[in-house]
């Protein structure tokens, strides 16, 4: 089947509806006008035809490649470098920066906190320690307290204080 008997079974406008290919594509394969449509073009129409209608337009290809083989000094392909897209987000070293300045600052301030009141918070300082260990008498001088009043015991990484108290 040529494309003049796909024709004269359909019209133009049918065949472009079928295909999706636009009226004037189709009119200048009808009349051989290789002029205005490029060769990747052509040779998808063509195919495009062949394959919706069961047709053999292998005339229509060689008279084509013809056309294009003698005329082909205009096609050339221009290829542009491409383009490199600049980073749109935040650096992954400004942002450890950033974390590494962060836990700088915390550790600052837990070492520079006030010593006193870091004390009064801690539920055994050293001088509540001490005072437990060593009271001090009304006069001044220091007076241990029994041994067996008091009992330190090492437990799971931690020093515990215990009052044994006998009654």
């Amino acid at each position: 089947m040529q494309l003049n008997e796909i024709l004269e079974e359909n019209t133009v406008n049918a065949i472009s509806t079928k295909t999706n290919i636009a009226e004037n594509n189709i009119d200048a394969l009808i009349a051989a006008d290789f002029e205005t449509i490029t060769r990747v073009k052509a040779m998808g129409f063509i195919s495009i035809i062949e394959r919706e209608y069961n047709a053999d337009l292998s005339a229509l290809k060689e008279q084509a490649l013809e056309y294009y083989n003698a005329h082909d000094e205009d096609e050339k392909v221009t290829l542009g470098l491409p383009i490199s897209e600049e980073k749109k987000g935040k650096s992954k070293w400004f942002m450890t920066l950033v974390l590494l300045l962060i836990i700088y600052a915390i550790w600052y301030a837990f070492d520079n906190f006030d010593k006193e009141k870091l004390n009064a918070m801690l539920p055994f300082s050293e001088e509540k320690l001490s005072e437990l260990i060593m009271p001090e008498k009304k006069n001044g001088t220091e007076e241990p307290k029994e041994a067996s009043e008091l009992s330190i015991e090492h437990v799971n990484g931690m020093n515990t204080i215990e009052e044994n108290r006998s009654y």
